[in-house]
């Protein structure tokens, strides 16, 4: 084992750590150090701990718990932690109070056996694929069982772990059992040093975690809240990349598709929601009013206004107010993807870029089934934007088939419970 290598090189991470603004938020808690609040509210039942990263995966790990917590006969607890702020911020307002939640520690040694004591779970669930070496090897020494669920490994990282493979093996070994999404993700964790006899092909919980029953409803409150005109077009550009390239693009695309369809109206959503007064000063640049979420503001005129989602967890409401929606973080290199999944399952027809590596299980094929479309560039977009709000039959047609995709591929989130009672 080669623990002793990583305590050594813990001290050297603290620079990193606090160079980055997001590690500086909660340091201490960060540490090790629970705040008293913390530790209170800890569960007193047996815990079973759920680490998350940000919203994206803690999303998917309350799917999770709302299926195992009926199937546990209320024997066992949960406590998620999460590493972003913004995940912090959205799982203090969804997860139950009965369950704990705490921030991830940082991986120094000291820090991790620290919370791992004070935690004292019976088991752990790692979403997705975060390989914390003392995270996993503090439960392991203890004999908590380790699951890795919904697990994905890109090539990148495949190639980032393959340097340190013999370090990366002795960690894997670890796993008791190593759920993954795609045949891909299985051969690469294996060629990693995963044991065979711990690994499978699952899918994916993206799947489980929206209804594809019918197209929603627009949401009645959010319209009330916005004081929305009940006519006109809604063209909703989400998840947009931080670096603003997409925020210059989808503007350039609003203003040709405002030339066929004069009456539709614009809302964008960033991915991070401090960028919101930054895409204000640029819609304000192309003559537009900038409306913003954050300051409870209406978008009563969208022919002259155009409105920013700049706060987290609401992108769900939204999504029911529009005709059309681009799921960004997907037009330019490097791109990775947003879940594309939330406005095809909503009834939306759905259009993204080609640079969705975090999606590759999902975004291909969804677009091979005409489930939803991949747009090369801004042209293609503007054309398809117009196309499909014009021919509402073909737009119907696509989101029927999105739907009926997503149907086919659920039940995931059931086999991982049942995993996870076998494990306890």
């Amino acid at each position: 084992m080669l623990l002793p290598t990583v305590v050594v090189a813990s001290p050297v991470w603290l620079p990193v750590l606090l160079s980055k603004k997001k590690h500086r938020v909660n340091f201490w808690q960060r540490l090790g150090f629970l705040e008293r609040a913390q530790k209170e509210r800890l569960p007193k039942k047996p815990r079973i701990w759920f680490h998350a990263v940000s919203v994206g995966e803690f999303n998917l790990t309350l799917t999770l718990i709302n299926v195992l917590r009926p199937m546990l006969q209320d024997k066992y607890s949960f406590v998620v932690s999460v590493t972003t702020a913004t995940g912090y911020e959205v799982a203090m307002k969804k997860l139950p109070p009965e369950d704990g939640l705490i921030y991830f520690p940082a991986e120094f040694y000291f820090s991790m056996e620290h919370v791992i004591k004070v935690v004292d779970p019976v088991a752990a669930v790692i979403m997705e694929t975060e390989i914390w070496p003392n995270f996993i090897w503090g439960l392991k020494k203890r004999g908590i069982p380790i699951l890795l669920a919904n697990g994905r490994l890109s090539d990148n990282s495949f190639h980032g772990y393959g340097r340190i493979k013999l370090f990366v093996k002795d960690v894997l070994r670890n796993i008791d059992r190593c759920m993954m999404q795609t045949p891909g993700d299985a051969r690469r964790l294996l060629r990693l040093g995963a044991r065979a006899d711990t690994v499978s092909c699952d899918g994916n919980i993206k799947f489980d975690s929206v209804a594809a029953s019918r197209p929603a409803e627009k949401d009645p409150d959010l319209i009330g809240e916005l004081k929305m005109p009940g006519e006109g077009e809604i063209f909703l550009a989400a998840a947009l990349e931080k670096s603003g390239r997409e925020d210059e693009m989808i503007m350039d695309v609003f203003a040709l598709v405002r030339r066929e369809r004069p009456g539709c109206g614009l809302v964008m959503v960033p991915r991070h929601p401090e960028r919101g007064p930054a895409m204000a000063e640029l819609i304000k640049s192309r003559g537009f009013v900038p409306r913003m979420r954050s300051k409870k503001e209406t978008f009563e005129d969208p022919k002259k206004e155009i409105y920013i989602v700049d706060t987290v967890g609401e992108l769900k409401r939204f999504y029911t107010l529009c005709d059309i929606a681009y799921v960004g973080k997907s037009m330019f290199p490097p791109g990775g993807g947003q879940n594309m999944l939330e406005p095809v399952a909503l009834g939306r027809p759905t259009l993204y870029g080609p640079h969705t590596k975090n999606f590759r299980g999902i975004a291909d094929v969804l677009a091979q089934k005409r489930g939803a479309e991949i747009v090369q560039d801004a042209w293609q977009l503007k054309e398809r934007v117009c196309e499909l709000l014009k021919d509402k039959e073909s737009a119907a047609g696509m989101v029927g088939r999105g739907q009926e995709y997503i149907r086919a591929q659920q039940g995931v989130t059931a086999r991982i419970a049942d995993e996870i009672v076998k494990m306890l």
